[in-house]
């Protein structure tokens, strides 16, 4: 059973991925599949080529109706580190890189947000444009419309909302991106009208920014909100706590002063008394003590102690000294009686008197000084011994009334620190501190970016060309054709006798015609004798069968030939007037069926009639007679067998043919039909002869 060729079919698919080596030698068969491929590619080039200018009409077709797009850009920076206007900033923007990255990837979702998109719309006034917030009246539209409504009948009118119609369609024409590695955003609109891309670009960069200086302010302004109420918490606490250690104070009789205990001053001040008091004490005595020593003194005898020392007693004592050197003198100039010696004597007696009477009185005033001090000196260190029992017993209570002062100076320090963060955000609210801004701005495009009409033909040229190839290379896949002499000879296990590069009787043609004829008549030992030359091919081939029988009658006639052509194709229709069949059965001569046919000049038989059964006129005996009488009047008898496979009842008529040839076209005919062909005649015992590979496809 002979196979399909695979070589064709394949090879186009493998030899791309089986290089060759460089220092091996290419195979013919490497040879060949390239070939090959190039003459699948040949052969069906209208298929390519068609399939390009198709597809380059289809883009030219869409390039023409489809409207232009303007594309217009903007970039933002955002930098996420935000500026510190203020030191303690309710959005502090100090990020590590991956959290930057993550941030700028956040705001470009804030851009599609409908918050941003829907400040831009609102600016422009998409509401009311055309493709946008207002629908286009386009005529297919209304067509839908009204083919929907006669199918489904009158649909309830809805209200239309033009914002959110506006947004879907932004957003459809919106693209906001961000490139690797930076913190740049471009934000990019493409509309039919080039002042209206730069005009929604424009809105959407500015919208951003507002949003972002808005939410800043809106998020300052809840912080500060918070911490006002808040704030009445705190303060409601301190004044709690102040209470509580107000209260403590008074039930345990904690007085304080300037910041100090009252108890703790007047130790301070008592002990400072007795330090005072003891040394008052001290001199006292140590005054009174001199005093005493003093009176037991002679009156004249050495200075006088501080303690006693006063104007009287100076003065008594200088009376006195006067006195004594005044007796000094009488007692040498008068002698020891003298009465004026014991005058003077008297009066010294006297200021000794008063001088001890001034001691005396000054002894006494020094004793009550000196008890003064002492009795005061008691009552300070009796006082000082009860303060301090008295501070012994506060300190106890000084734990808890430390605790306390502690309570309220903690809650005095929250509730501070939060009042100044208040007023602080209070001011920040009105601070953009956000590090966002617009470093180019739109500008209307010049230059449509849709569509790019030659790069859309040219696209679909090569595209066309690709798809061409392809769809040919699977066609021939899926019904691989006989693409060259070798090939048809592997399949037919026959020589291809000729190459035809045309089917006209002239040129070429004729001699390739008549080399053939030469050939098939050498083959079968008919030099000289009648030759019987049966012809097929395959059901696409029928046309160029019949060419190829009238190219050779035609060639053998013009030799001086005599040529009989019979048609015995069964598959065909007979003619009442007779032919092969009705000579077959022997109802009519073969004179009566025979005319010339116009284009070779050779005679010609038809099939005749079919009407009645084929069986009995196909007989080894009726065809033998056939052949036997045809040979002694024609030198060539060339018989039409049509597609063998399907007229299998042309056994006997095959078997009495002196050669079968089988036609096939390049890139045409299939290697099925060529295999069903040749397994074909081998069944009826009359292998193919030789076959004749026709270059061209047209007959």
């Amino acid at each position: 059973m002979t196979r399909i060729d695979p070589n064709l079919a394949v090879a186009t698919w493998l030899a791309p991925v089986q290089p060759a080596l460089p220092e091996r030698p290419v195979r013919p068969e490497t040879s060949a599949e390239a070939s090959d491929l190039w003459r699948i590619l040949w052969r069906r080039k209208t298929l390519v080529i068609g399939t390009a200018l198709l597809l380059a009409l289809l883009a030219l077709t869409y390039a023409l109706l489809t409207p232009s797009l303007y594309t217009a850009t903007a970039q933002i920076l955002i930098d996420p580190r935000d500026r510190q206007v203020v030191s303690n900033d309710v959005n502090p923007g100090t990020l590590s890189p991956d959290g930057g990255i993550a941030q700028v990837e956040s705001q470009v979702k804030v851009i599609e947000s409908d918050a941003v998109l829907g400040r831009a719309v609102a600016q422009t006034g998409l509401e009311t444009e055309p493709g946008f917030g207002a629908p286009r009246n386009l005529w297919l539209t209304r067509t839908v419309a009204t083919l929907r409504a006669l199918v489904t009948g009158p649909q309830p009118e809805r209200k239309v909302d033009a914002q959110g119609r506006a947004l879907a369609q932004l957003r459809r024409k919106l693209a906001v991106k961000r490139a690797d590695k930076v913190f740049v955003i471009d934000v990019i609109v493409t509309t039919e009208d080039p002042d209206l891309s730069a005009k929604i670009v424009n809105a959407i960069a500015t919208a951003y920014l507002t949003d972002q200086t808005e939410a800043r302010a809106d998020a300052a302004r809840r912080a500060a909100g918070d911490l006002r109420g808040r704030l009445d918490e705190l303060r409601q606490a301190v004044n709690v706590a102040d209470k509580k250690l107000e209260d403590y104070k008074a039930r345990a009789g904690l007085i304080t002063a300037s910041g100090r205990l009252v108890n703790e001053q007047q130790l301070t001040d008592l002990n400072t008394r007795l330090v005072a008091a003891q040394a008052r004490t001290a001199d006292a005595q140590a005054r009174l003590q001199g005093i005493r020593d003093a009176r037991g003194r002679a009156v004249g005898a050495g200075a006088m102690p501080e303690a006693v020392q006063s104007a009287a007693i100076d003065r008594l004592r200088g009376q006195y000294a006067e006195l004594a050197a005044k007796e000094a003198d009488l007692r040498t100039n008068l002698g020891e009686r003298h009465p004026f010696i014991a005058a003077v004597r008297t009066q010294m007696q006297d200021v000794r008197r008063l001088i001890d009477a001034e001691l005396n009185r000054i002894a006494g005033a020094a004793e009550t000084e000196a008890h003064r001090a002492q009795a005061n000196e008691r009552t300070l260190t009796a006082e000082l011994t009860r303060l301090r029992q008295q501070a012994a017993v506060n300190s106890q209570s000084s734990v808890q009334l430390r605790e306390l002062e502690r309570e309220v100076e903690a809650a005095r320090s929250v509730y501070n620190a939060f009042l100044v963060r208040a007023r602080e955000i209070k001011e920040q609210s009105s601070i953009d501190s956000s590090n966002a801004r617009i470093i180019t701005a739109a500008r209307p495009p010049e230059d449509p970016s849709w569509p790019p009409r030659l790069i859309l033909i040219a696209a679909a040229l090569f595209g066309g060309i690709g798809l061409g190839a392809g769809l040919a290379l699977m066609r021939q896949y899926l019904a691989p054709t006989v693409l060259s002499p070798r090939q048809l000879e592997r399949i037919s296990n026959a020589p291809v006798v000729a190459v035809l590069p045309g089917l006209r009787p002239r040129g070429a043609n004729a001699t390739a015609a008549g080399i053939t004829l030469d050939h098939l008549a050498a083959t079968a030992g008919s030099l000289g004798r009648s030759l019987v030359l049966m012809v097929t091919s395959g059901e696409s081939d029928q046309k160029r069968r019949r060419a190829v029988i009238g190219l050779l009658a035609a060639v053998a006639v013009g030799r001086g030939d005599r040529v009989l052509l019979v048609d015995a194709d069964l598959r065909g229709y007979g003619a009442s007037a007779g032919g092969l069949l009705d000579v077959l059965r022997g109802e009519q001569s073969l004179n009566a069926v025979t005319d010339t046919d116009s284009k070779s000049g050779a005679r010609r038989v038809g099939l005749g009639d079919t009407s009645k059964p084929v069986r009995e006129a196909l007989t080894v005996d009726n065809v033998e007679r056939f052949v036997a009488g045809v040979k002694a009047r024609f030198e060539l008898v060339i018989v039409d067998g049509g597609v063998l496979s399907e007229n299998l009842r042309l056994g006997p008529l095959a078997n009495a043919a002196d050669r079968v040839l089988m036609v096939a076209c390049n890139g045409a005919t299939r290697q099925r039909d060529l295999i069903d062909l040749v397994d074909s005649s081998e069944a009826l015992g009359r292998p193919i002869s030789g076959s004749l590979f026709l270059t061209r496809r047209r007959a």
